[in-house]
């Protein structure tokens, strides 16, 4: 996209399940594989998957992502998997399967905490920028399986990378390595602090027909009552509530707004669910 312009990115749709996660809609990528396949020349390279997801709120199930594995194989592409959220995967979808519902780490050391697939055509990408609050700091790391492909992969990905930044600035490889040392366990515990606030904004949208997210990431979705503009929205749950969210449309998803729950003390988050909810209740009684 940032050599080809955006007519080189097809962005697919969302489904929206009966349990409000939110996942990416196998059947239409399926399809396009498919139409992809018989042309004359392909043109789908790679398939990129954020998991848990942003804006969704979605921690998607291995079942799922293992379908998606075989679905880029079977086609010969590339599955690019985004796990910048690996450590918020609130329901344990992703972890061991004595992964609890908070998302606590199997006792068991040969468990993965965060599970890849080790096939060679899928490369997962992490960041320190959301567990370890690195945002700034641009760095990360990227997880490939070695083999004819995953090692061709690497090799042109040091090439690239030698043309455009050699390496994140000095500080930031000392933050991180610091990080790395803190483990798993110390951001665990600061994650499971946002359990109170995450299920009370789950309680304040309840009262809306359509709801996604709430198991992985720090989001949570909510679709508007017929009528409603969810920009106009946003700004009067600010002028009028002071609670602040992010109208969908910013993200794709008109009509919906997106709440984070990550970006307060765990007693002000509660506060302004408590603000949201009150808001939400006579904002759409007014329509």
């Amino acid at each position: 996209q940032m050599t080809r312009g955006e007519d080189s990115l097809l962005v697919g749709p969302t489904v929206v399940q009966e349990d409000g996660a939110g996942v990416p809609d196998l059947g239409w990528l399926r399809s396009q594989l498919e139409d992809d396949a018989e042309g004359e020349r392909s043109t789908i390279r790679f398939v990129t998957i954020v998991n848990p997801g942003n804006p969704s709120g979605t921690s998607l199930p291995r079942a799922y992502l293992e379908e998606a594995v075989d679905l880029c194989e079977r086609f010969g592409v590339w599955l690019v998997v985004d796990c910048t959220y690996e450590h918020f995967d609130h329901s344990g979808a992703n972890g061991p399967p004595s992964c609890s519902s908070s998302g606590s780490i199997s006792s068991d050391s040969t468990s993965p905490a965060f599970w890849c697939s080790s096939k060679e055509h899928v490369i997962n990408i992490f960041s320190f920028s959301k567990a370890f609050a690195l945002a700034g700091f641009r760095v990360g790391y990227v997880v490939l399986n070695r083999g004819p492909r995953g090692d061709e992969a690497y090799e042109q990905m040091l090439k690239v990378q030698d043309t455009i930044p050699i390496c994140p600035a000095r500080v930031s490889q000392v933050a991180a390595l610091a990080a790395l040392g803190a483990g798993r366990e110390w951001v665990a515990e600061r994650v499971a602090t946002l359990d109170g606030g995450r299920r009370a904004i789950l309680d304040a949208l309840r009262p809306l027909e359509t709801s996604m997210g709430g198991t992985g990431a720090m989001y949570v979705m909510a679709k508007l009552p017929a009528g409603m503009d969810d920009r106009q929205l946003a700004n009067d749950l600010v002028e009028r509530y002071g609670v602040a969210v992010i109208p969908g449309s910013f993200c794709g998803y008109p009509q919906w707004i997106r709440v984070c729950y990550s970006n307060l003390p765990p007693d002000q988050c509660l506060d302004a669910a408590s603000r949201l909810a009150n808001g939400m209740k006579e904002l759409c009684a007014q329509t």
